[in-house]
């Protein structure tokens, strides 16, 4: 098992232990309840922790850092964890609390959790650090941890160090503990150009990407915000720091280009729409994706429907598209950062990572990111990386024992022919997650998004063919095979 499996494991262990015993979380209890929950860093600030908890009391929020050593690590791994552990609480980081998770003993020591004790507790007893020692964890349940966390020094956090608004995680909120992906923007082919890109810029000047648009989008953009260039208005970007450029160049270089910034043609009082594709590849290796246009509800079928009917008037529907392209050039950017930082492709200085480096050279050399080496790279960082291995972990022991009791649940007999409700099934995993593996916030099952539970990471799992179907008796099938090798596969 990874690394990075344990410490996803340690840190829902955790988050479970704390909600059911405050005492081993805050020095003085809290009055009102409280939620916690085991999620991972949405972006890539030095010094990066392995794991992350984040315990909300009423409108009050505080973070935790968790620091995970492996037995391989040898004892060299205990001195490191206890500066890293001080590292995260440091307020450049500004962590409100940190805890080390090491193992129960080395082949050269016996007793490393009350040695990290004692050596904190002679640094500073008041230290809002915890230590936890644990044996070999048992694979075959949910939570591989349960009962094998030993605890040495509760973590001590006070309540009066809330996250505030000038901490440097006051900004980054993460809902669950795999990484950000979306359907639709987490796909291969945007994040190799993105790198692309980045990887051109970071080794030459700065500039603006150089493109032509129709005059009545920029002064519809003009209109809108009148103290805003348009290229930044329509690109969602109004600093000119590195990570600008990069999204600038990307958007107007693959998406917003030319062609697909045109919004219809016009002949005899007609008004068609100039259903373009954009130059990103498809997930699936074929055709081109479209932005803007393709579907009759899409903004650029629909305003030049309401062209011809006379319902808007040109300036109105050039306005509309203008709001439409900003909106949607901020929410596809947010989609892109957050999955390259979360799957370790990209830095915080807005630079590809060398994960990121090793992804785009690839990508280079074959020409396609859907296959080869390029698909190697990118699954088994959504893995590993994103711990959707994690994820796929709770999926299938949470079904295993649900359905070793009750194989015939979520299962309905319609006419004689048995049905698997899967939006039941992915209802009550949702629910297990929150609820009792602590590894989801709860407020996202009050978020009233019209999405389905894992809508995204399912439909990315299935482009790799780590999942397929729901089956009765056995809740979502899982290609274990396949997915022990891209796990295999050093990043």
């Amino acid at each position: 098992m990874s690394h990075d499996l344990y410490a996803s494991w340690a840190t829902a262990e955790l988050a479970q232990m704390f909600k059911t015993n405050p005492n081993d979380c805050f020095a003085v209890n809290p009055t009102s309840t409280y939620d916690v929950f085991a999620n991972r860093e949405s972006g890539r600030h030095w010094p990066i922790p392995d794991g992350r908890l984040s315990i909300d009391v009423v409108s009050s929020r505080f973070e935790m850092a968790l620091e995970m050593k492996r037995t391989n690590e040898g004892l060299h791994g205990v001195l490191t964890a206890i500066g890293q552990s001080q590292a995260y609480i440091n307020p450049a980081k500004g962590y409100t609390s940190s805890v080390i998770v090491i193992p129960d003993e080395y082949s050269s020591h016996d007793s490393p959790g009350p040695y990290i004790e004692s050596v904190l507790n002679h640094v500073n007893p008041n230290l809002p650090i915890g230590v936890y020692s644990y044996a070999a964890p048992d694979t075959s349940i949910a939570s591989p941890f349960r009962g094998k966390l030993t605890c040495h020094r509760p973590v001590n956090m006070l309540t009066t160090q809330a996250v505030t608004s000038t901490n440097p995680l006051a900004s980054q909120r993460s809902t669950n503990q795999w990484a950000h992906l979306r359907e639709g923007s987490s796909e291969p082919d945007a994040f190799y150009r993105y790198l692309q890109v980045a990887k051109r810029l970071g080794i030459g000047t700065l500039a603006e990407p150089i493109i032509s648009l129709p005059q009545e989008l920029i002064d519809a953009s003009l209109r809108l915000s009148p103290s805003t260039a348009p290229l930044k208005y329509l690109s969602f970007s109004s600093n000119d720091i590195f990570h600008d450029f990069v999204w600038r160049n990307f958007w107007f270089d693959y998406i917003l280009t030319t062609e697909v910034s045109t919004m219809y043609n016009l002949s005899s009082g007609v008004y068609t729409v100039n259903d373009v594709p954009t130059r990103l590849r498809h997930i699936s290796g074929s055709g081109m994706k479209k932005f803007f246009s393709g579907r009759s509800d899409s903004i650029k079928n629909r305003l030049s429907t309401e062209l011809t009917t006379g319902t808007k008037t040109e300036n109105q529907a050039w306005e509309e598209f203008a709001l439409n392209i900003h909106n949607r050039a901020h929410s596809y950017r947010e989609d892109i950062d957050s999955s390259l930082e979360h799957l370790g492709f990209l830095e915080s200085d807005g630079k590809p990572s060398e994960l990121g480096y090793k992804f785009v050279d690839a990508c280079e050399r074959s020409g396609d990111p859907t296959t080869g080496t390029p698909k190697l790279i990118y699954g088994a960082a959504i893995l590993k990386n994103g711990s959707l291995n994690a994820l796929l972990h709770y999926f299938y022991k949470l079904s295993e024992e649900r359905l070793r009791v009750d194989p015939m649940a979520f299962t309905t007999n319609t006419g004689g022919r048995l049905v698997f409700d899967k939006l039941a099934y992915l209802t009550w995993i949702k629910n297990e997650l929150a609820n009792n593996l602590n590894v989801m916030s709860t407020a996202s099952l009050r978020g009233g998004s019209t999405r389905r539970a894992f809508q995204a990471e399912l439909s990315i799992l299935r482009k790799f063919d780590f999942v397929s179907g729901f089956r009765v008796g056995v809740g979502l099938e899982i290609n274990w095979p396949l997915i022990q090798e891209f796990i295999d596969y050093d990043i």
